[in-house]
Formats: structure tokens, sequence, C-alpha cells
């Protein structure tokens, strides 16, 4: 602000006041945090997630809770991310607060599917993150701009009422988003009024992402159409969420009430009440049904509802059967519908040993493990899991790794922790269906649990800053 002044310095505090104002009333309207919390902050260090930051540490005292900074370098822009790393860790350490970072090495710029991936690996890493401080909440930056682009992408992709309510302000998962009222431009005028430092991502200007060609090419020709086009689909987004959350109860409601739970863990309800539900909140029921049994959300496309409302006019054939995905079935049984799971394929015990790096196929579980030595960077590589790799320190191992079923008692330290937990209340936590659970590889050193396959590494295994070789292992069908 050199130079400023005494009437641009007034213009900036009340830039400053009215920012915090806005994102401390979204924090108590949608109740994001309590007392105590400890908050894992993403800060990328471009301008949503450094004002972010920023307007939490402000706000920190008078919400009493402690913020921690955490960091996710993806590895993707040679300089660009290592410099914004940096830039994160500076502007942490001028606050006072904890930093974590990690840099991943399993993206490419090649992966057609890279945007989905990288999301994946950050929130993976904001999750250890939260594991490791113990914390409630994650809080990221997404802003009333993200929000509106993410309404048209999803009615561009085709989708219901429930993907044009957009960005929730509040996950179940407890990922919180207290700039979601705030738009770009009042960001960027906080950051200057502030006078903080920011990144720029250079991968913004890709049209290749269609995030990006909505922002910088359908947007701006909306606008000539509806000057105020944000504000108008966020306050579309906001009116279909609360709509949308009322249907939900009500279908929830009727399932609590309907619905009977069998012995072997499947769920029925009586047709002829069924029938009588208006449409949507029909298919809502089936969904909410299917969640029950399935114990976790999994992707249901329009016609897999459409073929169980299918068993309901099968009045010829009284007792009807389908199969759905991830091993759903739906049955009628003359008066009442019934969701269950498929019987699991019966997994016999087994022990492979694996006598180094190479590539083992495991017949049980038809699939295939590859083990890989590479040279360690300083920790600065994906520390811990993703859905199909771990990286470990070989310096900790001692071949032969032992891969096997779980067994009961089973224990290991997840990553993160430092107490050991029960495998068996792990799979409980992250709700794995027991049907499953015999199926999943454990990947075993002396005995010790290295990794559960495709869930968590063993913190004691896990890379550090001292790590010399690291052991990355693939497993795949």
């Amino acid at each position: 602000m050199e130079g400023a002044t005494f009437r641009d310095f007034r213009i900036f505090m009340d830039q400053i006041k009215d920012t915090v104002k806005k994102i401390r009333g979204t924090i108590s309207r949608y109740k994001m945090v309590e007392a105590g919390d400890k908050v894992i902050v993403g800060v990328s260090g471009g301008p949503d997630s450094v004002c972010l930051l920023d307007v939490m540490k402000t706000l920190s005292g008078e919400l009493n809770i402690s913020i921690v900074a955490a960091h996710f370098n993806h590895g993707l822009r040679k300089g660009e991310d290592e410099s914004e790393t940096r830039l994160v860790e500076g502007i942490a350490q001028s606050m006072g607060l904890p930093f974590e970072t990690e840099k991943a090495s399993h993206l490419s710029r090649d992966d057609p599917s890279l945007e989905e991936r990288a999301r994946e690996a950050r929130y993976a890493f904001l999750e250890r993150v939260r594991e490791r401080y113990g914390s409630r909440r994650i809080a990221v930056g997404h802003n009333k701009n993200d929000q509106a682009e993410t309404v048209l992408i999803r009615l561009l992709r085709g989708t219901g009422p429930s993907g044009l309510a957009g960005i929730n302000p509040v996950r179940d998962n407890g990922i919180i988003r207290p700039l979601i009222e705030v738009d770009r431009q009042e960001v960027i005028g906080y950051l200057d009024a502030r006078g903080l430092s920011y990144a720029h991502d250079s991968s913004n200007t890709d049209t290749r992402y269609l995030r990006n060609r909505i922002r910088l090419e359908l947007l701006p020709r909306m606008r000539d159409y509806q000057p105020q086009i944000i504000e108008q689909l966020c306050r579309l987004s906001n009116i279909i969420r609360d709509e949308d959350a009322y249907m939900e109860s009500l279908a929830s409601d009727w399932a609590g009430k309907e619905a009977e739970k069998g012995g072997k863990g499947d769920i029925s309800v009586p047709l002829a009440s069924l029938e009588k539900l208006p449409g949507p909140l029909r298919n809502r029921v089936i969904r909410i049904l299917l969640k029950k049994v399935r114990g976790n959300h999994y992707p249901l496309e329009h016609d897999h509802i459409a073929s169980v409302l299918g068993l309901l006019d099968n009045s010829q054939r009284p007792q009807s059967t389908i199969d759905l995905p991830n091993g759903m079935v739906a049955r009628r049984r003359y008066d009442r519908l019934q969701f269950t799971l498929r019987p699991p394929k019966r997994v016999r015990s087994y022990t492979y040993n694996l006598d180094g790096p190479g590539t083992y196929y495991v017949e049980a579980i038809r699939q295939t493990l590859r083990l890989e030595e590479v040279e360690g960077d300083d920790g600065n590589i994906l520390r811990g899991w993703s859905a199909a790799t771990a990286y470990l320190d070989a310096g900790k191992l001692q071949y032969p790794l032992v891969i096997r079923n779980v067994k009961p008692g089973d224990r290991f330290t997840p990553l993160g922790m430092k107490g050991t937990k029960k495998v068996k209340d792990f799979f409980i936590d992250l709700k794995v269906p027991s049907e499953i659970r015999a199926s999943i590889p454990i990947l075993t050193c002396r005995n010790s649990i290295v990794w559960v396959c495709g869930y968590r590494i063993d913190n004691r295994f896990k890379v550090s800053p001292r790590t010399e070789k690291i052991l990355k292992i693939t497993i795949s069908s």
C-alpha cells in the first residue's frame, strides 16, 4: 500500500472488514466450526487459499480454533510447484502456524483423468494431515465463482437436482468452504488491501480443462446476456440445495418407518406403500435403501433406478431379480421389494512370499503386485498410499515380504496415528462392506502389517526425509 492516501487506507480497511464479516457470517450460518476445533486449511498458494488462510487465522481467536496450513505439491509444473511450496511455507511461518506438505510422484500430465487423479491425491493428503492432528475439519478455498462454474459443468454433463445444488458449504466428511459466498473479485481486493502475496497458477489458462473453458470462454459470453450470471447461478444452487435437502429428509423419514432389515443385511419395503409415493420421492427412497445396504455411496445411473422401478410394474412375475453395480441385487418377492448384496465369492486362505523387487501374480485374488526400488528424495515423494500404490521406506523392510488374507486380531498403525488399531475396526470406520474384507490383501514384513492394500500403509514404514531408498508397490487386477 506504498503511496496510498488516507482515503485509500479507509477503502482498504473497509474491504478487509467487509470480507471478514461475510466469511464470519458464512461460518456461523452453516455451523462450520465449533470452539476448540483444529482446522486443517488446504493452501495451494493461489489467491483463494491464501485469503482463506489469512481470514481463518484472523478469526481463530474469536472462534477459539487453531489452524494448520497444509500444502500439496502435485509435481506437475517444474519450478512453479516448488516456488508455491516455498511461498506457502513462508506465509505459514509468518503467521506462526504449523505447516505440512507432501509432493506427489504418481501424477502425469498425459493422464486423461489428470484433474480427478490430482484431486484424489490432494484430498488423500489432507485426510492424512487431519488424522495426524486429530482434526474434525478441513477448510478449502472454493469461492462463489467456483460454485457457478460447478453448476454449469454439471448441467453440461447431465445431472439431476442434487448435482445442480452445486458445491456443499459443509460436507458430511468434515470438508468446509468458508469462502463459498465470496466472489473472486472480492478475494483479490482483500489480498491487495492486506498486501498479501499469492501465486498465479499457469494451468488455470489451459483450455484443455472444461472448468477453464467455462471460466475463460463460456461465462464471459453469458455475461453479455446476464451481467449477474454468477449471482444467479449461485442463487439457483442455494434454492435447489434447500429443496434437495427437504426431499432427502422426506425420503429418509419414509425409509426409516417402512424399511425392514433382514437377518443377512438385506432391506425390504412394502410394494403397496412404495407405489403410493410420488415418482421423485420414490427414486430417492430407492437410492437411500441401496446406500443403507451397501454402506457407502456409489454411482447409480438413471437407468439403474428405472430398472428397479420396473420391478414394481411386473405384476405378471411376482418374483423377479435384477443385478445392479457393485454387487447389489434388487428382488421383487410378491408384496415386498428387497435390496441385498450378492453372496461374496469365497476367498481361500493364501500366503505368498515376495522375495524382492519384481512382478508377482497372486492367483487366489487374481491380482498382480509390482515391487520397484527407487532412490529417496528427501521425503518429497508421495508419503502414504493411493488407491493402488504404496511408497515405503525400503530400509525398514526385510525380504521376503508376505502377502496374505486378513486374520482375526490383525492390528496395525494406520498412517498418521501413534497407537495400533484392529484392522477390523479400521474397515468398520471406513465402512468397507464385510463381504469384501476377506479379499483385501495384507502385506506384511516379519509378521508386522506394512500395507492394507488399497487403503492405508502402516505409519512405521512411511517414507521420511531420512529415507535413502523407497520401495514402490503397485497392485492391479
